[in-house]
């Protein structure tokens, strides 16, 4: 028992030293650009399937929407660490906007075995969630309530307390083997040094997402095409 702890243990810092390694420097557009199209990966792996599948009520009632691709591994104490996007809606046109770049990460405590790769999707309910995100570190469950999002048809008249209070709808998919149940505790943070970067600014997070002077880049055209054909049909 006491070797598997120590084979978790490291595990769980071995993903964490690689989030502050990314965290520490700066990338190239390039590899900028293959973080939006992994987003978007997560999105379609999403919304391929029935049982994950995000309804269009709740895309178009959304503030914004975070996408991202963890990695997550270990036994019995394991750790998970992501890169990602934040796409948040203009508050004047209420159309899909410019995405920037998040980091990710959390906790899992359990009987677990395995490594998985896991595509998150948190649809943002709340303008002041938005917000909140683009200030720090923000944590799910923690900081406001998030809840496993509906699939199927939803709309307001069916929906439970529990729906209608939530500010956070999570949507979640995994690859690789991994047994066990899990509590999970994740955070996002923003990645304020490469979206600077890769817009040429001196602005943070929440000028680029919520203004308008910001043209859509080449890299993310995909991504915005398949979140208005989720969103509007």
């Amino acid at each position: 028992m006491k070797r598997f702890q120590k084979i978790a243990l490291l595990a769980l810092a071995a993903i964490t030293c690689l989030v502050t390694v990314d965290a520490k420097k700066q990338i190239s557009r390039e590899k900028l650009a293959t973080r939006i199209t992994n987003s978007e990966y997560a999105l379609e792996q999403i919304m391929q399937k029935a049982e994950t599948l995000i309804p269009q009520a709740i895309l178009r009632d959304a503030k914004g929407i975070i996408l991202t691709v963890n990695y997550r591994g270990g036994l019995i104490i394991g750790g998970q660490g992501g890169l990602g996007v934040l796409v948040a809606k203009s508050p004047v046109t209420g159309e899909w906007g410019v995405p920037a770049f998040v980091r990710a990460g959390g906790a899992n405590l359990g009987l677990q075995a395995g490594v998985k790769e896991v595509s998150n999707v948190f649809v943002i309910m709340d303008d002041d969630i938005i917000r909140r995100v683009t200030r720090g570190r923000f944590n799910f469950n923690a900081d406001a309530s998030a809840v496993a999002g509906p699939v199927g048809v939803y709309t307001e008249a069916n929906a439970s307390k529990e729906y209608k209070e939530a500010k956070i709808y999570v949507y979640s998919t995994a690859k690789g083997l991994f047994a066990g149940v899990s509590v999970k505790a994740g955070w996002v943070s923003p990645d304020n040094k490469n979206t600077k970067f890769f817009y040429n600014t001196d602005y943070n997070m929440p000028e680029v997402i919520l203004s308008d002077w910001f043209e859509l880049p080449s890299e993310a055209q995909s991504l915005k095409a398949r979140l208005d054909l989720y969103t509007k049909g």
